[in-house]
């Protein structure tokens, strides 16, 4: 149980690099700086946390469970920070990459 909570705390991390990084590409001077520090943390916890989960997952399970929350979360940042629209083609491959994970881990 503690290594799947890694493994969705590992996407999460990703996903709040992801926020951080949108949010350093508008920055200036220090705050780019503190953004900076920001996003190697977050992204040095996910890989830590990733690293931790597939103690007990197979590689390719965790990183395609790592990978599928990055990518959800993307599009979520995409969506709520950039103003990207959510579109039928997007929904389609979302779930597509949602279904492609669930099924890595029961076979």
């Amino acid at each position: 149980m503690i290594y799947s909570i890694a493994l969705f705390g590992a996407g999460v991390c990703e996903v709040l690099g992801v926020i951080v990084l949108n949010q350093m590409s508008r920055s200036k001077s220090i705050a780019k700086l503190l953004n900076f520090i920001l996003l190697i943390a977050t992204f040095g916890c996910s890989l830590s946390l990733l690293g931790y989960a597939m103690n007990e997952f197979a590689m390719s399970v965790a990183y395609a469970v790592w990978t599928g929350i990055g990518a959800v979360g993307a599009v979520a940042v995409g969506v709520v920070f950039n103003d990207e629209k959510f579109t039928i083609p997007k929904a389609v491959y979302l779930f597509l990459i949602i279904f492609s994970v669930i099924m890595l881990k029961l076979i």
